[in-house]
């Protein structure tokens, strides 16, 4: 077996934690996987990896070889792609890892289209919050929301910019009046979070400059969700991203306010992935779709108050 191949048999034996669970993703046996192991440390002459029963664990050696072998197989990937059959043709398994909540309301709906538009691309998405190390997880895309994203080996592209804004509904301005001022919330019901705490710190312009207003309430959850929920029933006025509430507001249900205090936005939706020469068609496909779709108003975003 060549020496790509057993770099690539180490890889994915330390990326699945067990010589059985690497066997079967790459449909061999344990025992092939398990000899390859034993030719490739013969070969370096160095232990990389320390077997038990129960688990494995990266040797100094090893630890140095596996970053060497994942630069040498994603050059050698870069060099398949750019010259072989997938050069003009998106295809493949693509795999996208989004947010909880945006990858299940608003990035879901739009993959409808887009496997329509390339029926050769499978997409599997996971949803976390957390980060994650796309090296690390092989997924392709990571789709992420913040500021500036700092992180030297991959790209970030900006799809679009996120706004939160203050908003309440029908039934509770009614009841209690609509603010005028960013100073009558210190009368109104807020929803509000436990944590992070500075979320309850609502920023507003033109006061007659920048200002902040502690939001205190009822109501009290770490959930965006369901702060949205508790707004819709009319608990008290929330202050969210547009990307929860925005098709609410255009149905009526929500009312959108303070909005000529609202302050500019520093917070965009990113499509993050690794640094590689040649970008392969179905990871370049799927973020033009993103920027075609969501830039520069989301849909979310587009409705008049």
């Amino acid at each position: 077996m060549s020496i790509e191949s057993q770099m690539s048999i180490f890889a994915q034996v330390v990326k699945y934690g067990s010589l059985s669970a690497a066997a079967r993703h790459m449909h061999l046996t344990p025992s092939a996987i398990s000899k390859q192991l034993g030719a490739l440390e013969d070969r370096l002459g160095v232990r990389l990896l320390n077997r038990t029963t129960r688990r494995l664990n990266l040797t100094e050696a090893g630890a140095r070889y596996l970053q060497h072998s994942q630069r040498i197989l994603r050059e050698i990937e870069d060099a398949e792609t750019e010259v072989g059959g997938m050069r003009d043709k998106p295809r493949g398994l693509l795999k996208v890892n989004a947010p909880v909540v945006m990858g299940a309301r608003q990035i879901s709906p739009l993959l409808v289209e887009f496997q329509e538009r390339y029926p050769e691309i499978q997409v599997e998405m996971n949803v976390s919050d957390r980060r994650v190390d796309l090296l690390e997880t092989g997924e392709d895309v990571a789709l992420r929301i913040g500021e500036e994203l700092y992180d030297s080996s991959m790209i970030a592209r900006k799809i679009c910019k996120l706004r939160r804004i203050v908003y309440a509904s029908p039934h509770y301005l009614e009841k209690y009046g609509e603010p005028k001022h960013p100073d009558d919330l210190n009368a109104h019901n807020c929803i509000t979070y436990n944590e992070p705490a500075y979320l309850n710190d609502w920023p507003f312009n033109n006061c007659p400059g920048p200002k902040f207003i502690r939001a205190t309430g009822s109501f009290i959850s770490n959930n965006g969700e369901a702060h949205h929920y508790a707004a819709l029933q009319g608990l008290g006025i929330a202050r969210l991203a547009t990307l929860l509430c925005g098709e609410k507001i255009k149905s009526g249900e929500l009312v959108e306010i303070l909005r000529d205090y609202e302050p500019p936005s520093r917070v965009y939706f990113w499509a993050i992935y690794p640094q590689n020469r040649y970008l392969p068609p179905k990871v370049r496909v799927f973020i033009d779709y993103l920027l075609e779709k969501l830039s520069p108003t989301p849909p979310w975003d587009q409705y008049d108050t």
